[in-house]
């Protein structure tokens, strides 16, 4: 396997949407793993089932808040009667007016099967739905206004000549003020971490700045009809997923496989069901099926690879030939 990891690293170093998200129980899915075949599965009680989405509304980007460059999330709530049809829905939390018309719509025109007890249909209330719009071409920018982008400027500037001392000594005056917003500290720790990650820093180092990273990430709590829900602005998801790929890439640096499978698995599924699309989910999902190769998980392992074949054919790359008779032996043992 020591082989194998050496030849990945050298193969490493040469290389407008809008989605949904249905809830069941009043709170967002908690997602405990990547892949649902993974997980272990309960006996299914036929007789008493959760209402099951069977149609999706038209979901359309609002014209204003694409000519504006907005993203965002939008919380709905919401009842299914017994016939399959949304009743009673109302926004309880939106990151930004401007998409609710078009959640509600969306939620308003979904067909359900109703949920069953003791085999009859049943009216089922306070189902929530998150609704996540997310602009194509803007899945790597972080929304934080003009200061932030300024010096986002100034660091792929510094990168691009190998001049890094100006942008980073910025960086640091900016985390100085101990006025900052959780959200815009936190973007500033990662874009610091990825700026020395790009000019070879120590590993520790970057570690750091990432871990702390983590201490700011904005999570918002709203109360629903059946307890209380967690919802994520797009930046904070943003933030969570890259921030947590490329730490799970100084642990895969370290060969610390069940750290490196901890960070990629939580980054993975920040953005589960939001329909972010960027090419670090490659080798993302190639470190995580060989973290979890050499934890003897087969079925995370198998399905991780099998992800980033997928992937690889999207982007036009080819999946690594030295993963191929450990991917077979992964799914050997599924």
């Amino acid at each position: 396997m020591k082989k194998l990891l050496l030849l990945f690293s050298l193969l490493l170093a040469t290389n407008a949407s809008a989605h949904t998200e249905l809830t069941r129980t009043g709170e967002l899915i908690e997602h405990t793993h990547i892949f649902n075949q993974c997980e272990t599965k309960e006996k299914i009680d036929t007789l008493n089932q959760p209402p099951v989405r069977l149609k999706l509304g038209a979901f359309k980007y609002p014209r204003k808040a694409q000519q504006r460059g907005l993203e965002g999330v939008v919380l709905v709530e919401f009842d299914v009667d017994v016939g399959g049809k949304v009743i009673n829905p109302k926004v309880i939390w939106s990151e930004n007016e401007v998409f609710n018309p078009s959640a509600l719509k969306t939620v308003s025109s979904s067909i359900y099967k109703p949920a069953l007890e003791n085999g009859k249909p049943i009216l089922s209330k306070g189902l929530t739905q998150k609704h996540t719009f997310l602009l194509e071409g803007n899945e790597n920018n972080l929304n934080l206004g003009k200061t932030f982008n300024n010096v986002l400027r100034d660091v792929k500037s510094g990168l691009r000549t190998g001049k890094v001392e100006k942008p980073i000594k910025k960086l640091d005056s900016l985390l100085a003020r101990k006025n900052l917003d959780e959200i815009t500290r936190a973007s500033l720790l990662y874009l610091k971490a990825s700026s020395l990650y790009r000019v070879e820093a120590p590993n520790e180092e970057i570690k750091n700045l990432l871990i702390e990273s983590k201490q700011h990430y904005e999570e918002k709590i709203v109360q629903c009809a059946r307890g209380s829900v967690s919802v994520k602005s797009v930046t904070s998801m943003k933030l969570q997923t890259f921030g947590g790929i490329l730490l799970g890439q100084m642990y895969f640096d370290e060969s610390s496989w069940e750290k490196t499978e901890k960070e990629l698995s939580e980054a993975i599924l920040a953005s589960k069901g939001t329909g972010l699309k960027s090419q670090r989910f490659y080798p993302a999902y190639l470190q995580l099926g060989m973290a979890s190769y050499n934890q003897q998980k087969w079925c995370l392992a198998a399905k991780s690879w099998e992800k980033a074949k997928i992937l690889a054919k999207e982007y036009q790359t080819d999946f690594p030939e030295q993963l191929v008779e450990p991917f077979k032996y992964a799914q050997s043992k599924i």
